[in-house]
Parts: C-alpha cells; structure tokens; sequence
C-alpha cells in the first residue's frame, strides 16, 4: 500500500490524533509518526487519495498548522510479504528500526524483541527510531525476516537495513 506523507503538524502530536482525523476518509492500516511528519498507510488506495484532496492545506491542531498532505515520494510503501521496496535493501549488520512508542520502549524491550534472532551486540534509541546491531549479517538478515511489521509493545515496527554498520560510523558507541 503506497503511503500518503503529512507533514507540518506540531511537534506533541499523538500518533492517536492523526489516526482519528484521517478515519473520516476510510480505514486506516497504520501511521508510520517520525519529527513533524508521518506516513499514513490506509487499507484502500482511494481512500488515500480522497483524504489527499480532504485535508491538504488544512489547519490541524492547537496551533492550527495548515498540513502539507500528498502521495509520499518513491517507493516507501511496503506490502505484507516483506521488506522488498523503500529503505536500504544492502544487507548489512544493523537494522533500522521504526514506529515503537518512543515513550514506553526501553532499550531491553528492544533487545528481548530482537535476540531470538542473533547475537545482539548494541542497541541504540534515537527519538522514534533505534538501530540494532548484530554479530553478523546472516543474523541481521533473519532478523528482520521475522520482526519487520510485527509488534513490539502493541505497535507495528518496520525493519530496514541501516544504510551503514553502527561499527563503521566512526563515533563511540
């Protein structure tokens, strides 16, 4: 499903608002909430574009903020069978991993989410997003096979390869 981008909303937005004001335009699959953006993913791609023409330029929240809403650029939307489009497709050790709630997730839920999987050498939360490092790629590999679209503290996480290793970014971890 091809997601639709909304953006210049406040920075204190609930995922939950964003659900709740984009439910008048039809079902909704999940919102992806990043810093001041989102990606709004809905059952039906019609209902996606009637929501594109309803609430673009409209103003949203206390501050009332027009949103910028349209079809998110390239390919970032993502069906069930896996993590085929969008994001890094080079494997690599360190997974990049998105849409946990970044108030309630600790680093050991994380960590207990992924180690079934492989070795976990490191996990590192930035805001709303972490990467998580394995011993090797095979085990990152198997990692995101079984964890992209499933639930860490009853939201839906997607899972991409990091663009880079943690190990190769030259800071101190």
């Amino acid at each position: 499903m091809r997601p639709i981008f909304v953006g210049n909303f406040e920075f204190d937005t609930r995922q939950s608002e964003l659900e709740r004001f984009f439910s008048k335009y039809g079902r909704i699959e999940r919102v992806d909430m990043k810093s001041g953006y989102a990606f709004v993913y809905f059952e039906d791609e019609r209902d996606a574009a009637d929501a594109i023409r309803g609430t673009d330029n409209m103003p949203f929240g206390y501050e009332r903020r027009r949103l910028s809403v349209e079809w998110a650029k390239g390919e970032r939307g993502r069906h069930h069978d896996g993590p085929k489009s969008g994001g890094n497709q080079r494997p690599t050790k360190t997974l990049f991993v998105i849409n946990f709630d970044p108030i309630r997730t600790r680093v050991r839920d994380i960590e207990k989410h992924f180690e079934p999987h492989g070795k976990v050498l490191h996990v590192r939360i930035r805001r709303n997003f972490a990467f998580v490092q394995f011993e090797n790629q095979e085990e990152a590999t198997r990692a995101l096979e079984c964890t992209h679209m499933s639930k860490v503290l009853d939201r839906v996480v997607s899972v991409e390869y990091a663009l880079k290793d943690d190990d190769e970014r030259g800071d101190k971890i």
